[in-house]
């Protein structure tokens, strides 16, 4: 407690030097002066227990936090039992002392412990004040059961949700958010097929999708049928084994980020309005097993045909990896990064070139985790064969990251710019720390960069 009033005291001898420092102009208490509507949105902007302490700064501002539209509420000191109660008699006294507005946001970050009807009630609180975004972040649920009140899952004003809590997600037989826009899923444990189905049945406006590591070993099949859905971002849980069978309709799908080992099974239909996507494949132990690996390129191949009208593309190295053999014709996509900073794109193994060839309309390729060549290739003795028809056609521009300046890479630009026949660009960003030969070998590689032939006459080389 003393911790406390020391903190609250030093919050309000720093407003109150504000107000005296303003006033030495002849100008009496500026910020007192100002209108409530003015103060109460500033509180508004302040973390809720920050708001609080405002009140100890004069009669006026004792009770200007009572009207903030914002609640944003974060345990200040967790696995102590003394600030734990002191936590909880602090939510409890602002939820009852603050005014029966309408809240703009309820962020809610703490430890749940064996206080969950605590936590349901304040969440309570939030529904029936008109909350129109809800932000929990909960930890420590396994000591208590915490099942989230029935009346957040019929909330007509909530717009945007984000619940970060590994929880198993007990959900009531009557689900419909008539205004929800957003909702963020993170670590849940979904509890079986129907009521996850209905979970996805109730979202008639939901424009943006996120589910973040969730478990879905209960669940063996759900179709997220969305006609407003504009972004879904799947992670899995690399652990997991849950085998989970996806069916995504969203027609109006704009972009579609996924990273995981394909765990589960995606279908993506009607998915003709697509620009962005992402295929994150990571590699485990598991994936080195020759089943898993047909299993995993016929999951990727699958994937990527659901999103085959996609603009733009990034892929992790290993994705690359998995999908040469299953790489359906994008002809729509004229972006493509290779995504790493551990991993180059080798040249060397040939598939590059094959790969590229299922991009006809590609203009720009940036290679994020660098390239390579491997194997013994001799200076000159290496070609890209076969030539991709978007070299002649389509490509403007090529970033090459992570650039160390061996021969192999060298070799690698040099091919490039004698086939890319329209390419207007390259830039080649190094890496200093790692680059062979420091400093003085950064300036002959330049040197030798601007000596290169290049089939298009128009290809500037950017070094840095």
């Amino acid at each position: 407690m003393e911790e406390e009033l020391e903190d609250l005291s030093t919050c309000g001898s720093t407003l109150q030097k504000l107000n005296n420092e303003v006033s030495e102009d002849g100008h009496k208490d500026r910020i007192g002066n100002l209108p409530d509507e003015i103060i109460q949105h500033i509180l508004s902007l302040l973390p809720t227990k920050d708001a609080v302490r405002t009140s100890v700064l004069s009669r006026r501002w004792h009770s200007q936090w009572v009207f903030v539209t914002n609640l944003d509420i974060s345990e200040f000191a967790p696995n102590m039992n003394q600030k734990r109660s002191l936590f909880l008699d602090f939510v409890n006294r602002v939820i009852a002392l603050r005014k029966p507005l309408d809240l703009n946001l309820f962020a809610l970050a703490c430890e749940v412990f064996t206080d969950a009807s605590c936590v349901n009630s304040w969440v309570c609180a939030a529904v029936k004040h008109n909350v129109r975004h809800l932000l929990l972040l909960l930890h420590q649920i396994h000591l208590e059961p915490l099942e989230l009140p029935h009346c957040l899952f019929t909330c007509d004003t909530l717009r945007k949700a984000v619940i970060m809590a590994d929880i198993l997600l007990k959900l009531p037989s009557s689900i419909h958010f008539l205004n929800l826009k957003l909702l963020t899923l993170q670590y849940v444990v979904f509890p079986d097929n129907k009521s996850t189905q209905q979970l996805f049945s109730g979202l008639p406006v939901l424009e943006e999708l996120t589910l973040d590591r969730c478990c879905w070993w209960n669940v063996k099949t759900v179709t997220i049928a969305l006609p407003m859905l504009k972004k879904l971002d799947i992670t899995e849980n690399v652990a997991d084994c849950d085998d989970c069978l996806f069916f995504i309709v969203a027609k109006n799908l704009k972009y579609f980020y996924y990273i995981g080992t394909l765990r589960n099974v995606y279908h993506i239909c009607d998915s003709v309005s697509i620009v962005g996507g992402l295929m994150g494949l990571c590699g485990t132990d598991d994936i080195g097993e020759s089943h898993r690996q047909r299993q995993v390129a016929y999951r990727a191949g699958r994937l990527l045909n659901g999103v085959s009208c996609v603009k733009e593309l990034m892929l992790t190295p290993y994705a690359f990896e998995v999908l040469c053999a299953r790489m359906p014709v994008l002809y729509k996509l004229t972006y493509l990064e290779f995504l790493s900073l551990q991993t180059a794109i080798n040249f060397g193994c040939g598939t590059l070139a094959k790969f590229l060839q299922k991009l006809p309309g590609l203009e720009l390729l940036v290679f994020q985790s660098g390239v390579c060549l491997s194997g013994n290739h001799e200076e000159g003795s290496w070609i890209l064969d076969p030539i991709p028809s978007c070299f002649s056609s389509h490509l403007k521009l090529i970033r090459i990251s992570q650039f160390c300046g061996t021969g192999g890479e060298l070799q690698v630009v040099k091919s490039l710019l004698k086939h890319a026949e329209i390419l207007l660009q390259m830039d080649i960003i190094c890496h200093h720390e790692k680059f062979w030969g420091g400093l003085e070998r950064e300036r002959d590689v330049l040197k030798q960069l601007r000596m290169l032939p290049r089939a298009s006459t128009y290809c500037t080389i950017s070094f840095a």
